[in-house]
C-alpha cells in the first residue's frame, strides 16, 4: 500500500508534467507493482493496489475521512467517532485504506457478523452502521460511488450482547449480559414528566415534546416510530359531528399506524384520551402539509433513515442524565400500557389488535375480520392512570387541571 501511494503522487504530479510519457511510466510501474501483488494475494487484489495507484482523484476511505472532518458544524466528538469507526473497518478488512470499492456485499457482510460478535450493545451497533452508512452517503454526493451502492443497507443486527466468559462459566458477572426491560413505575413516569429543561448533544429537543411523546406513548401503547410517522392522512374525528361545550369533538380520534416494524403492527385504533386527543389535535392544526409529520422537529436518521432514530437517541441521553437504569426506556411506555390493560380486565384478543400484536389463534388470524372500532374503542376506553400520572398528562396536553 505504502507503494501504491508513492505512485499515486506521482501520478497526480505526471497528469500536470509536459513530459509526454510520464503517466505512461507511472502506470508501468504500478502495472509491475500489480503482478507482484497477484502472485501474493490474488487478481482482486492486484486490481485494486493498481486502480489505487493510477487514479489519484479517486478517494480512499482514509482521505474521505479527512475530507468529512473538515466540515466545522461536525463536533469533535462525532468526527472522533467517525475515525474509530472508519479505522475499525479498515482494521477488519487487514489493509491501511482502500477504494470504498474495496468494501464489497460480502465484506460487508463479514464485518456486520463480527460486529454482532462483539459484547456491544444494539444502539452501539446501530451507530457503527449509521456512521459508515454516513461515509458512502459522502462519497456518493462527490460522485465516487454510484447513488444508492452503499454496502451498509438491509443488515441484520442482534439485540443482545454475547453471553461473557463469566456467564459461560456461571458466574454472577455478566450473566445477565442485558437487562430485563420493563415498564414505568408510576412515581419513576411522574418523576419523568417533572424533570427540567435540560440541553445535551448536538442535537437536543424541548422537554415540551419529550412529555408529549411519553404521554403519546403511555396511552396509546403505539411504538415511537409510529407515533413520529402520523401524518395529517392518518389521523381523522371518529364522530366529527358530536361536540362538547367548546364546540370541539369529543368522540376520539382514529388513528392509522401505517409504519409498523410488523404486519400485524399496521392497524387503525381509537384514542380517546383527552390528553393523547388534545396532543394530536394541536400538532394536526400546526401541520399544513398533509403528507408531512406531525413532528416535524423529529429529524430521520440511522442505517434505515428512520423518522424515530435521532429523538430516540435524545431520549436515551435524557433518561440517563435523569438516573434511570437501562431497563427503561420509551418503549417502556408500550410495556406500561399493555400492563394496564391486562390489570383493567381488557378481552385479550382485542388488547392485542390495539396494540398490533399477532393474534394467538389461527381462528381469530384467519377466519376473523379483525376487531370491531366498538370492540377496539372499548379498550381505550379502559385506558386510566393513577391520578398524579394522569396530572402530568394533561400539563403536557395544556389541558387544564
Amino acid at each position: 500500500l505504502r507503494q501504491a501511494k508513492q505512485l499515486r503522487e506521482a501520478m497526480a504530479e505526471a497528469r500536470q508534467h509536459p513530459h509526454p510519457y510520464a503517466v505512461e511510466q507511472v502506470e508501468d510501474v504500478a502495472s509491475m507493482l500489480a503482478d507482484r501483488i497477484e502472485d501474493q494475494a490474488g487478481t482482486e487484489a492486484a486490481q485494486h493496489v493498481y486502480t489505487l495507484a493510477t487514479q489519484p482523484e479517486r478517494l480512499t476511505l482514509l482521505e474521505t475521512l479527512g475530507k468529512m472532518n473538515e466540515d466545522q458544524d461536525v463536533t469533535g466528538a462525532t468526527k472522533a467517532k467517525r475515525s474509530q469507526v472508519v479505522r475499525e473497518l479498515l482494521k477488519f478488512l487487514v489493509v491501511e485504506d482502500c477504494l470504498p470499492e474495496f468494501v464489497t456485499d460480502s465484506r460487508a457482510v463479514g464485518y456486520v457478523d463480527w460486529l454482532n460478535g462483539q459484547p456491544l450493545g444494539y444502539s452501539t451497533k446501530q451507530d457503527r452502521l449509521s456512521m459508515l452508512q454516513g461515509v458512502w452517503k459522502f462519497l456518493a454526493r462527490k460522485r465516487q460511488v454510484p447513488a444508492h451502492a452503499s454496502p451498509w443497507s438491509n443488515h441484520e443486527l442482534t439485540k443482545k450482547k454475547p453471553a461473557t466468559k463469566a456467564a459461560d462459566q456461571g458466574g454472577e458477572e455478566g450473566a445477565q449480559v442485558e437487562q430485563d426491560k420493563r415498564g414505568w413505575t408510576t412515581a419513576e413516569a411522574v418523576r419523568l414528566f417533572q424533570a427540567p429543561e435540560t440541553k445535551k448533544g448536538r442535537i437536543s429537543y424541548p422537554r415540551s415534546l419529550f412529555r408529549e411523546l411519553y404521554t403519546l406513548g403511555f396511552c396509546t401503547g403505539m411504538r415511537l416510530d409510529e407515533l413520529v410517522s402520523l401524518t395529517p392522512t392518518t389521523v381523522q374525528e371518529i364522530n366529527p359531528e358530536r361536540t362538547g361545550e367548546e364546540g370541539k369533538a369529543e368522540a376520539g380520534l382514529l388513528v392509522r399506524a401505517a409504519r409498523s416494524k410488523t404486519e400485524a403492527g399496521v392497524r387503525s385504533i381509537p384514542v380517546l384520551h383527552p390528553a393523547a386527543v388534545a396532543i394530536l389535535r394541536a400538532r394536526l392544526q400546526r401541520q399544513t402539509d398533509p403528507s408531512a409529520s406531525l413532528f416535524p422537529e423529529c429529524k430521520p436518521g440511522g442505517p434505515d433513515n428512520r423518522l424515530s432514530w435521532q429523538v430516540q437517541k435524545a431520549l436515551g441521553r435524557d433518561r440517563d442524565a435523569l438516573g434511570f437504569g437501562r431497563e427503561v426506556d420509551f418503549h417502556s411506555t408500550r410495556r406500561s400500557f399493555m400492563t394496564l390493560l391486562e390489570q383493567a380486565g381488557a378481552q385479550v384478543v382485542h388488547a392485542q389488535r390495539y396494540v398490533g400484536h399477532r393474534v394467538p389463534t389461527l381462528m381469530h388470524s384467519v377466519y376473523s375480520d379483525g376487531a370491531s372500532l366498538d370492540n377496539l374503542r372499548k379498550v381505550a376506553e379502559l385506558v386510566r392512570y393513577p391520578e398524579d400520572l394522569e396530572a402530568e398528562f394533561r400539563k403536557a396536553a395544556g389541558l387544564k387541571a
